[in-house]
Formats: structure tokens, C-alpha cells, sequence
């Protein structure tokens, strides 16, 4: 899967949409849109893929494939 810094994911289990925000120690950042919502999570390349292949992440449209 190709990810880059900007895409955008939905989480369906919380109802919030993070955005990639760049890379740490060679994982992948990715930071809330709600501006009330301060927690950040950090993933491997792989485990995304996973949670969009489950459904629990939904890749919104604009963004690579």
C-alpha cells in the first residue's frame, strides 16, 4: 500500500479521521483532525494496511492507492 504524508483515514470504531502527518523512527504519524482530539498514533506501513483490509480504517478519497 502506498501511504504519504497528507492521507487521510477514518476510524470506524472511534468515528475520527486521522491525517498522516510524516514518519517517526520509520513508522508512519498520524494525527487527529478534531481539533479536540490531542492523541496522535503511530503505526508500522503494514499495520495500516491491516486496519484498512479489516475495515476498521476507511481511506478517504483523493489519496494514493
Amino acid at each position: 500500500m502506498n501511504i504519504q504524508k497528507g492521507d487521510r483515514f477514518y476510524a470506524t470504531y472511534s468515528k475520527q479521521t486521522y491525517q498522516i502527518a510524516g514518519k517517526w523512527g520509520g513508522n508512519w504519524v498520524l494525527a487527529p483532525v478534531d481539533p479536540d482530539n490531542n492523541d496522535c498514533l503511530i503505526y508500522m506501513n503494514e499495520e495500516i494496511e491491516e486496519m484498512v483490509n479489516s475495515r476498521k480504517w476507511l481511506r478517504e478519497a483523493g489519496c494514493g492507492k
